[in-house]
């Protein structure tokens, strides 16, 4: 032993130190323990975070040490390793995999928002458990057969009233449930986008002590990582995002390429309010990146705008609380607007509003119909004023011309006394070359005491008058407005104190204003026109104070005046049952299919819940495939116990080997200074 150790003591010398040596066996061993015993603290961080959420697994990387020469020749130099060393310690994760399972949990988070609305509508109509507004309108058409029978009764007509009453009321209470509900996915708005502010912010920070930790190169902050990526799966629920890790460690997300986080500092979002609506538009604090997301076009799976609660919330809400006028109406070909003087058809005037027409259905496919609660709300409205409007026209009906047309053009102009608001006389004026709805005073039905009175609508609305009543003194005219033998019929009522009375229906569009001559007249608004106080909406409608107040002004007469008895006329009612059961309106702009009343609020009703289905089944793929992606995921970055404790045996057998390969070396070193002692 001593003449070998004498042997190797010669050829390290001879060789500058370079041969291996008994401490390099040692240095060979220690090395292997110290692998081998941060393996073991490896594997044991694993197991004990088997159950920690967002925790990814971790794994070891040994290389082996640098090189010791130990013998040169003429034709090789001979080398001996020096053991190994651990290198790294990474987590295990796929990046892919963790870009779509982000994905998924986010379409899946907007669906759900989806589902979640169109059930809460089903629940406001009373479908679920119940059939409340249904029962309402039923109730109405039971009531108007019974005044069809027996119109002279005032028990028909009292229930009559109460059953148009109880069918305001809950379409008033449902459209208000559904505006509530609105009001609060809007404070949910608000609610998520600081959330998101906070994850942004935290994320930032994780961001700076990651990237401290890890500038030395000598260690990675996997557990700083695996808060930031936990956030980062917290935050694909509540947006989409797009992200990357720049080689520092630091993450940069962008939602729609505007910046949330980049480096070390977050960008936040706020909401403002809208000027007019009220509702919350997402906005970023940085002015110039504008709004957050792009809500002025229906979402899309292939532009990823189906993603997020937060979004998913936006777009269920809507922009504003919707009536029936945000439904675009398919131009008649019919009308008598589209005929020509020499009665051919003016396809050019037809085109153009067509053309307007289509602009308008895009236009509501991207906001209105895009939106649960708005298409909700503007079908509903639809119905309602449909309703409304076809009681209204039977008991105030207007003139038809020759041609059929509702639209009266003057052959003068007219120019007569009014009321203001506060009850002073006023002077108001019509033009010549414009076309008005004016009552028809003959034909409108009376009230039980046949007082011949004009003009008593069922259903007012709460900030306009269905007529302008103005005071002539002169009879007024249509060229287009005849009897049978071909004159003219005067279409103002007849006092007979040399005064006469014109019905000027007050259209939807229209508000009266006072012009430069300190006369009045109306002015039309286009379709942007926001003052709802003039139409015919759920929230701006009441029955006839005058009627509650004297059922006997009810219109079941026959007037005196159009030449007929007075006598209780059954036609009147008659005619609401036809209405009742014809076609009025379609559901959508983007079919054709009309609906009677009845058939429009099934079909509404059931697409609905034809829609919630929908939703539902994709809100249930969803979750299957971030399930399936999350499996994936685990499999690849979460904790096997049984591969940990495969790993835990492995590392221990190293580790007894190393501990045994030193024993033996240190005995041979022992013996070695023994024999030389």
């Amino acid at each position: 032993m001593a003449s070998s150790f004498i042997c190797d003591l010669t050829e390290f010398i001879k060789y500058g130190g370079r041969k291996m040596s008994l401490f390099t066996s040692l240095q060979n061993g220690v090395s292997g323990l110290n692998a081998a015993s941060a393996g073991l603290n490896t594997t044991s961080h694993n197991l004990a975070n088997t159950k920690t959420a967002g925790y990814t697994r971790q794994q070891n990387i040994q290389k082996d040490m640098y090189y010791q020469t130990f013998k040169v020749t003429n034709n090789a130099t001979m080398k001996v390793g020096m053991g190994t060393y651990v290198a790294d310690v990474r987590q295990i994760r796929d990046m892919f995999l963790d870009k779509e399972y982000r994905l998924q949990v986010s379409r899946q988070s907007f669906y759900e928002k989806q589902v979640e609305c169109e059930q809460e509508v089903e629940d406001i109509f009373g479908e679920t458990e119940g059939v409340e507004f249904r029962n309402s309108m039923e109730s109405i058409w039971e009531a108007v057969q019974n005044l069809s029978t027996n119109p002279e009764s005032v028990v028909n007509r009292q229930l009559f009233i109460a059953q148009c009453e109880s069918f305001i009321e809950t379409a008033k209470n449902a459209y208000n449930a559904i505006t509530k509900y609105q009001t609060g996915l809007n404070n949910e708005v608000a609610k998520q986008v600081k959330e998101i502010n906070s994850i942004a912010d935290q994320i930032a920070e994780l961001n700076k002590v990651i990237a401290e930790k890890e500038a030395a190169g000598i260690e990675n902050a996997n557990d700083y990582r695996d808060q930031r990526n936990l956030l980062m799966d917290k935050l694909a629920g509540y947006t989409y995002y797009t992200y990357n890790e720049d080689v520092d460690g630091k993450v940069q997300i962008y939602i729609d390429d505007a910046p949330l986080v980049i480096e070390t500092k977050s960008f936040h979002m706020k909401t403002e309010s809208a000027t007019q609506t009220g509702m919350y538009n997402v906005v970023w604090e940085d002015s110039g990146f504008g709004e957050v997301y792009n809500t002025d076009e229906a979402y899309s799976t292939a532009k990823k705008t189906d993603t997020g609660s937060l979004l998913g919330i936006l777009t269920a809400r809507g922009k504003k609380n919707a009536v029936y006028s945000d439904i675009p109406q398919q131009p008649d070909p019919n009308d008598t607007k589209y005929q020509k003087t020499d009665g051919s058809f003016n396809q050019d005037l037809y085109d153009e509003d067509y053309g307007k027409y289509k602009d308008k259905v895009e236009l509501y496919n991207n906001t209105t119909g895009n939106s649960i609660l708005t298409q909700a709300e503007a079908q509903f409205d639809l119905l309602i004023h449909g309703v409304v409007t076809m009681l209204n026209d039977v008991f105030c009906p207007n003139v038809k011309d020759d041609s059929g047309s509702s639209k009266i053009q003057f052959n003068t102009a007219v120019e007569g006394t009014t009321k203001d608001e506060v009850g002073n006389d006023i002077t108001f004026k019509l033009d010549a070359t414009k076309k008005y709805k004016i009552l028809d005073v003959k034909n409108t039905p009376v009230g039980a005491d046949d007082d011949e009175t004009i003009g008593t609508e069922l259903f007012t609305r709460t900030g306009s008058s269905r007529y302008t009543k103005i005071t002539l003194t002169g009879q007024v005219y249509a060229d287009n407005y005849t009897d049978e033998d071909g004159n003219q019929i005067g279409l103002a009522k007849d006092n007979g104190d040399g005064t006469f009375t014109l019905y000027v229906y007050n259209e939807e569009n229209v508000t009266m204003e006072k012009g430069t001559d300190g006369k009045y007249t109306y002015v039309e608004h286009g379709d942007d026109y926001t003052e709802k106080t003039s139409m015919y909406t759920i929230t701006n409608l009441q029955i006839n104070p005058d009627i509650l107040a004297d059922y006997s002004l009810l219109p079941i007469k026959a007037n005196s005046a159009g030449g007929d008895s007075g006598a209780y006329a059954q036609e009147i009612y008659k005619e609401i049952l036809t209405a009742w059961k014809s076609d009025f309106a379609v559901l959508d702009p983007n079919t054709k299919t009309s609906y009677t009343y009845d058939e429009y609020y099934n079909e509404m009703i059931g697409n609905f819940g034809s829609k919630g289905k929908v939703w539902q089944t994709v809100v249930d793929n969803q979750e299957k495939l971030a399930q399936e992606v999350e499996g994936k995921r685990q499999q690849v970055s979460g904790v096997s116990t049984d591969e940990e404790l495969t790993s835990l045996l492995t590392y221990q057998h190293a580790y007894n080997a190393a501990s045994r390969y030193i024993n033996v070396v240190n005995q041979m070193l022992e013996h070695l200074i023994e024999r030389l002692g």
